[in-house]
């Protein structure tokens, strides 16, 4: 199996699971946080992931290590102003029950992160591998 795929499909089984407990939780421990745009949020992370594991994926095999730093530090900057744009639309369009929106979304984003972090250090140990 291609490794961009080993990638995605991991991302999204943990986005899976993870959307399911929290989910979960929200559902029965606090149902007064539950936004109403839940499966919007878990969608925006797992199609903003798989477009930024796709892209540092296929940058790996070009570039050099000392490039890859400018690369990770890029996807990061490109994935705060999405998550500010898709804020600001949440705000403009549905303006109820911010609070609870941008704390389930700020969850989701550190869980993303550290995930992410994960999978870009799978990345840095397959080009390090390759380039022995």
């Amino acid at each position: 199996m291609d490794f961009k795929v080993k990638l995605i499909i991991s991302l999204v089984v943990f986005g899976i699971v993870m959307g399911a407990l929290i989910q979960a939780l929200l559902n029965y421990q606090f149902p007064q946080f539950y936004p109403n745009w839940y499966e919007g949020i878990l969608l925006f992370f797992l199609l903003s992931e798989s477009f930024i594991l796709l892209y540092v994926e296929s940058a790996s095999r070009k570039v050099t290590q000392r490039q890859m730093l400018n690369t990770y530090m890029l996807t990061k900057v490109i994935k705060v102003f999405a998550a500010l744009i898709f804020v600001g639309v949440y705000k403009i369009v549905v303006d109820e029950n911010i609070k609870s929106f941008v704390l389930i979304f700020m969850i989701f984003y550190l869980l993303f992160l550290a995930f992410e972090s994960y999978l870009f250090l799978k990345i840095e140990k397959r080009l390090k591998k390759k380039q022995q």
